[in-house]
């Protein structure tokens, strides 16, 4: 049996209904939901991609759709659009197990094909530890939390201008302490989300491969090529190409058709 075949859909969530607003759209977004998992099941997976990209179209952002299209195009053996949707899924659902379970077998079955193909893979780096510690808390939260701790530390710094009790006074420094303490923290969670301030939109290359070009236009003087599920920043889109900078230095331009924006 094909290991391409592990990949399992998520049952149709509570949290589907959350984007579903008016009744008639409702039910016609959960039927085409709906027929995205049957024709999955049935291994029809071309049509299952078919269903779940109408939702996306329909501005649907679910972790449980992202998830799906990611499952249907891995079992198409697709596994650059594969890393692309599972790594939506997470950032809409941060630290999800499914989602991680996911993308380490879309990422392990492309290094094989690449190995037999090759006789190497791009093999994925591990995230730096900074932003692996807050994988699994999501922008908003941090957000939040930055936004209840510095109302903390303002508020102990006010209320010290006018405390006179030693007590009162030590009581008031811890507070302050501890709202910078968790202000500093939801901001490098911030930073670290956001892979420290790096421009652009990150996309993956979903071609099994992607020349690098000096221009926009298929005449400039090739400067490397990409490999599918290789990561890359979207700087700016000049026509059919995207000036991208790689992951492992440098900037050229690629062909738009040859990336998926995560």
């Amino acid at each position: 049996m094909s290991r391409r075949l592990r990949f399992a859909l998520t049952p149709l969530a509570c949290a589907l209904a959350l984007w579903l607003t008016a009744s008639a759209r409702a039910d016609s977004l959960r039927d085409t939901f709906t027929r995205g998992n049957a024709a999955y099941a049935r291994a029809d997976y071309a049509a299952a991609v078919r269903e779940y990209e109408t939702l996306l179209e329909s501005g649907v952002a679910d972790a449980n759709v992202s998830y799906n299209l990611a499952a249907a195009y891995g079992s198409q053996g697709k596994y650059g659009q594969a890393i692309r949707y599972f790594e939506r899924a997470l950032r809409e659902q941060p630290g999800d197990d499914g989602a991680e379970r996911g993308l380490k077998l879309a990422r392990d079955l492309l290094g094989e094909r690449q190995v037999k193909q090759r006789g190497e893979a791009i093999v994925a780096e591990r995230p730096p530890l900074s932003s692996a510690v807050f994988a699994r808390v999501s922008e908003e939260t941090l957000a939040l939390g930055l936004l209840l701790s510095s109302a903390l530390l303002g508020a102990a710094l006010l209320a010290l201008m006018f405390a006179r009790a030693e007590a009162q006074r030590l009581g008031l420094g811890i507070g302050a302490s501890a709202g910078l303490l968790f202000a500093l923290l939801s901001g490098f969670g911030l930073w670290a989300k956001s892979d420290f301030g790096a421009a652009g939109a990150r996309a993956v290359v979903i071609m099994e491969a992607a020349p690098v070009r000096e221009g926009a236009d298929l005449a400039a003087r090739l400067s490397a090529e990409l490999s599918e599920g290789e990561s890359v920043r979207i700087l700016a889109r000049e026509g059919d190409f995207a000036r991208v900078r790689l992951a492992r230095g440098g900037e050229g331009y690629v062909l738009k058709s040859a990336l998926g924006e995560i």
